[in-house]
């Protein structure tokens, strides 16, 4: 199984999280922060219509090769971690 992990910082505009794959992948995504929301969605994703994860939330997501997921946040310095797992990349 091909494991790729990390970290990044997110703030008031989308940002995309630097993962992708050539095959079908799971990315778990947690909110690190331990006060406020992150929102994650599409490259348009806005606090108003993003999913949001509460503080120290994660999801498990289900994503193929042409997916990418974007987070953003009501505030700057937002940390966001990722796992991507899957069976051969």
């Amino acid at each position: 199984m091909a494991i790729l992990s990390g970290r990044i910082t997110v703030g008031t505009a989308a940002t995309e999280l630097p993962v992708t794959c050539f095959q079908p992948w799971t990315l778990d995504v947690k909110n690190d922060d331990n006060t406020d929301a992150v929102y994650i969605g599409g490259p348009d994703v806005t606090t108003a219509d993003g999913l949001r994860l509460s503080k120290e939330e994660h999801i498990s997501l289900r994503m193929t090769p042409l997916d990418r997921l974007y987070a953003v946040s009501t505030k700057a310095g937002h940390t966001v971690s990722y796992i991507r797992h899957t069976q051969v990349c």
